[in-house]
């Protein structure tokens, strides 16, 4: 279960950003809310609202990167491969760290984990835990220079295996080490979805070849969508699949009768809807947490609201899953939707080109409040500055 993550120089983030789904004393909707310890509350879905090109999605893009060093594309890096660092950009000096850190739970045991790094190397890195309701130390690294709390001579051996450019979770999880092993698995389990308008089908994919009882809830929920779509056919090869929706259409003498199309004839929403579902049935299933960037993109706004409510419900959301995603989408500013404390905006400094992230609860807006209403007359900022006016025009 997600609970917070801390990002510092990375795109147009310069500073040290956070987000948090620690839940306020807000009392409405208080039936979504979630625990992952009986003793606090988090919430389930998190919306970043922003100008374009003003940084929310940075926030997003930072929980792939450090997910990606982990247990995606950037973990095994050879010896002497550069490290995937985007720093802010705008700095006469040389490029400080990058800085990742996050707060989780994962099989009810609270950690913090978190690294600095640059282009060629881990700088530092450390990892904590609350076995016992008490904070932990599992290791730290500064450097080549490292401390355990438990098994020191094989992590001490399994240290002098990591390379500069790798982290020293995913080395020690190579050799199966019983330290980090379940703060590993949780970056591998415990996150899903899409970034920068990405389409990725596979997982939907995935989930429909698992077993009859998975496609039968896809295409319920593509029924229950409005789209049409009766069945899907996938054929061809696990390189290459050709996925073809099937149509019920009954003709004037009462006569049903079936066609076939391929995905690609089918509209953006459709295709969209049809590349999500499958992530969001799988997080819903194993408690993990979904990532969406502009939620809303070419899905009708009852589309997106239903995906959104199906993380809110606790009566379908029985394992926890969590979802922060970022829009544009007004309609989404609803308090009968989202709670107070799970609205974040993303604003840019026009004149330093750098992201600040806070939330709608730091302008304490009352109970009943046009959230709406007051983020279009910029009572919260993170709206885009439309100026020039007629004057452009001018000839």
């Amino acid at each position: 279960m997600f609970v917070q993550f801390s990002v510092k120089n990375h795109k147009s983030i310069k500073e040290r950003a956070t987000i948090s789904m620690s839940a306020t004393k807000d009392k409405s909707l208080q039936e979504c809310l979630i625990s992952p310890d009986k003793k606090r509350n988090l919430v389930p879905v998190m919306a970043v609202y922003g100008a374009n090109a003003a940084g929310k999605s940075n926030v997003l893009h930072a929980l792939f990167r450090m997910r990606d060093m982990v247990c995606g594309k950037y973990a095994k890096l050879l010896k002497g491969e550069t490290l995937p660092q985007e720093p802010f950009a705008f700095v006469e000096e040389e490029f400080p760290p990058t800085e990742f850190e996050i707060i989780y739970y994962y099989k009810g045991i609270k950690y913090a984990y978190g690294y600095t790094f640059d282009k060629k190397q881990i700088l530092t890195e450390y990892l904590y835990h609350w076995p016992r309701g008490r904070e932990a130390l599992i290791f730290s690294r500064n450097g080549e220079n490292y401390e355990f709390r438990e098994n020191i001579p094989e992590q001490m051996t399994l240290a002098g295996r990591t390379p500069g450019n790798r982290l020293y979770l995913v080395t020690s999880n190579e050799w199966n080490c019983a330290q980090t092993e379940n703060a590993y698995l949780w970056f591998q389990q415990g996150i899903y979805g899409e970034v920068s308008g990405e389409m990725d089908l596979e997982q939907t994919l995935q989930t429909m070849q698992r077993g009859e009882v998975q496609k039968r809830e896809i295409l319920k929920e593509m029924l229950l969508a409005d789209l049409g779509i009766t069945d899907v056919v996938i054929t061809g090869t696990k390189k290459e699949p050709e996925i073809s929706t099937v149509h019920c259409l009954t003709d004037k003498e009462g006569k049903k009768r079936h066609y076939t199309l391929e995905l690609q004839q089918e509209s953006m929403g459709t295709q969209r809807f049809f590349a999500r579902i499958g992530f969001w049935l799988e997080a819903l299933e194993k408690g993990a947490v979904i990532l969406a960037d502009e939620i809303e993109a070419s899905m009708h706004p009852l589309l997106t609201r239903h995906l959104i409510e199906m993380i809110q419900n606790p009566q379908i959301n029985i394992h926890h899953a969590q979802l922060i995603f970022t829009t544009h989408d007004m309609g989404l500013l609803d308090l009968t939707l989202l709670r107070r404390d799970q609205i974040w905006f993303a604003e840019k400094d026009e004149n330093t080109m750098q992201t600040e992230i806070y939330a709608l609860t730091d302008f304490s807006p009352r109970k009943g409040e046009n959230i709406s209403k007051g983020y279009l007359q910029g009572r919260y900022g993170a709206i885009p500055f439309i100026g020039g006016g007629e004057d452009l025009w001018d000839e």
